[in-house]
């Protein structure tokens, strides 16, 4: 693929990346304003945040911004996640069909391991950010923290099951293929 291929490919992405984020929050918005159920998936048990809890009118309006920074929060790393799985198969597929030797594709591949671990890492990212929301909503923190590791772990896996192997094994048996002729 030559240069300017590859530029206006990044710059499809990039667009693509920012209407799916867009249209993510719009959204996960919609729903936490008209859906009950999702929205208590948010704001969660009021009583069980940590430390005293003010009584009145300032503590339901409390829990509406705490909910809406936690499904911020939330996401942005279902975002963020989903760009890391585009950017993955997308450097896969960069690789693959690159007009490289296989000895040369086969170390580019290995050097790739960072882009399937990624997702590993916003998971890690989004447990982090919900040890600062436990502060305040502790079942909102768990939320985010199972949630992210857990598709942080599916992507990766995904990626290194489905793309990475296949193409490893079809070089694998590319090279014997030459190197027993």
């Amino acid at each position: 693929m030559n240069m300017k291929k590859k530029k206006m490919f990044i710059l499809v992405y990039i667009a693509l990346a920012l209407l799916f984020a867009v249209l993510s929050v719009s959204l996960s918005s919609y729903f936490y304003d008209n859906s009950l159920a999702f929205r208590s998936l948010f704001e969660g048990d009021n009583g069980a945040a940590i430390g005293a809890v003010p009584k009145g009118a300032g503590f339901a309006s409390q829990a509406k911004a705490m909910g809406r920074i936690s499904l911020y929060i939330f996401s942005a790393i279902i975002v963020i996640q989903f760009l890391v799985l585009f950017l993955g198969m997308t450097v896969l597929r960069f690789i693959d069909k690159s007009n490289d030797s296989i000895e040369v594709k086969l170390a580019r591949l290995h050097n790739a391991d960072i882009f399937l671990d990624l997702p590993l890492y916003v998971g890690l990212l989004g447990t982090v950010a919900s040890f600062i929301i436990m502060t305040f909503n502790p079942q909102t923190s768990r939320l985010i923290a199972y949630s992210s590791t857990l598709i942080g772990i599916i992507i990766s896996v995904f990626l290194r099951t489905t793309m990475l192997f296949p193409i490893k094994q079809h070089l694998v048996t590319e090279k014997a293929k030459l190197s027993g002729d």
